[in-house]
């Protein structure tokens, strides 16, 4: 146990006023059995002041606890006190790796990105996309879009490309029509794709009639239409070079077309892989982005009240909340599945540093914690050999400047960040592991 794992034992026991320097250190030193000639000899203080400050700690510590505490049975009581706490928890643990329910405490509130976010599908015609690296939290954000657009009584269509065979992602005829089928479908309205459907005008005028004459004519409020994993078309390429463009043209339309301007688009899709269009036909550069980003220190130990550590965010490398952000560089995903593991472990923990620092240590070997998704890292790294020549520059020891699009290729893909025009490297976890498999 440190310096800094006392004081946040404490810290749930006692007000911080009641605590200083040296009732921390007497707590830490008589946690390891050593007596006060010798915590005073270590701390450096006064062996009477020394005395003083623990008598005071455990009458504190009685008065809190309603039972007698002393230097001799602390440490047993406190350690039965906190199991018991531990094991009646309010709420149960959630498994990370899925959208978030709206009332899982697990949850961080983005509320700038999530305020703009409700304020953009209020616009008419409106494109919102949220973008960012894998399981980011991508679809907690996108649920609680679906929320408020519905509490705004509007209607809501919502497309997972999840749910579309192969076949189709790879026919944009038969997307088109699916798409139209899934509109139709959710809103309650007879399919009509054959009054619509014209081969001499095309699946995408096709498509966009049908969207303006027979979904949007019908409706008397304004329509919010969710498309997820967009991204599972970039792997299309012929698809995608005429879908993603349609998007961007029902944008433009809505400019001076009033039933488009009942259509609110939100496009959710992962940036690991990169789709190359024209900046005219992209709708990837229209409407509001909102790119998740990584947790900060403060998020980091808010995050971790929910799964019962008393955290601080003082920026102290000793400190838990300081190793994760910097280990796995504040990835809600992993910082999430490291806190859960934690906090699935039997009975008390006396340093919770070393468990986490245990935790990550075999993070990436086959049985580990990270090792699925770092698999699936490589693999988005190893398609991109651009991603790749840059993270070789960036992990390099010639100095080697990265150009413009492989600093932007690797801050896509969670591997570096881009400050003042500078690209710094993060997620130490990850990039250890890359740089042994390339």
């Amino acid at each position: 146990m440190n310096h800094q794992e006392a004081k946040d034992l404490l810290l749930t026991l006692l007000p911080e006023e009641q605590l200083n320097l040296i009732k921390i250190e007497v707590f830490r030193l008589s946690w390891q059995g050593k007596g006060y000639n010798i915590i005073a000899e270590e701390s450096g203080y006064d062996h009477d002041y020394v005395r003083k400050s623990g008598s005071s700690l455990w009458k504190a510590l009685s008065d809190t606890l309603a039972t007698n505490v002393t230097k001799r049975n602390f440490r047993p009581l406190l350690e039965t006190r906190l199991t018991e706490s531990s094991l009646q928890r309010p709420y149960a643990l959630e498994y990370p790796g899925g959208a978030l329910a709206f009332s899982s405490p697990f949850y961080l509130e983005r509320s700038g990105e999530e305020a703009r976010a409700y304020n953009e599908i209020k616009q008419p015609g409106s494109v919102l996309r949220i973008k960012g690296p894998r399981k980011m939290g991508k679809s907690s954000l996108m649920l609680r879009v679906l929320d408020q657009a519905e509490s705004e009584d509007y209607q809501v269509v919502k497309i997972d490309l999840l749910q579309a065979d192969r076949k189709i992602l790879s026919d944009l005829d038969l997307l088109l029509q699916w798409l139209c089928l899934q509109m139709s479908t959710q809103l309650n309205i007879a399919p009509a794709m054959d009054d619509y459907w014209n081969p001499l005008m095309g699946s995408k005028l096709s498509c966009s009639n049908y969207l303006q004459q027979h979904i949007l004519a019908q409706l008397d409020r304004p329509l919010v239409l969710v498309i997820n994993e967009l991204n599972l078309l970039f792997d299309h390429q012929e698809v995608s070079q005429d879908f993603l463009p349609l998007l961007r043209s029902w944008f433009e339309e809505a400019k001076h077309n009033v039933l488009m301007q009942k259509l609110r688009q939100v496009l959710v899709y992962s940036t690991e892989v990169y789709v190359q269009l024209d900046l005219n036909l992209s709708p990837f550069n229209v409407g509001l982005a909102i790119e998740l980003q990584a947790f900060e220190d403060q998020q980091i130990a808010q995050l971790a009240k929910s799964y019962g550590f008393n955290w601080q965010a003082d920026g102290m490398a000793a400190n838990p909340v300081t190793y994760l952000r910097s280990t796995v560089a504040g990835h809600p995903y992993l910082t999430q599945l490291a806190l859960y593991t934690l906090a699935s472990s039997q009975g008390f923990m006396e340093s919770p540093m070393n468990s986490l620092k245990d935790i990550i240590k075999t993070a990436a070997e086959p049985k580990g914690i990270y090792n699925e998704f770092l698999h699936q890292l490589l693999a988005d790294l190893t398609a991109n050999l651009t991603a790749v020549s840059g993270f070789r520059k960036l992990h390099g020891s010639k100095g080697d400047v990265l150009s413009s699009i492989e600093s932007y290729q690797l801050e896509r893909l969670g591997l570096a960040t881009i400050v003042n025009g500078k690209t710094l490297a993060c997620n130490q976890l990850a990039a250890k592991f890359l740089l042994k498999q390339l």
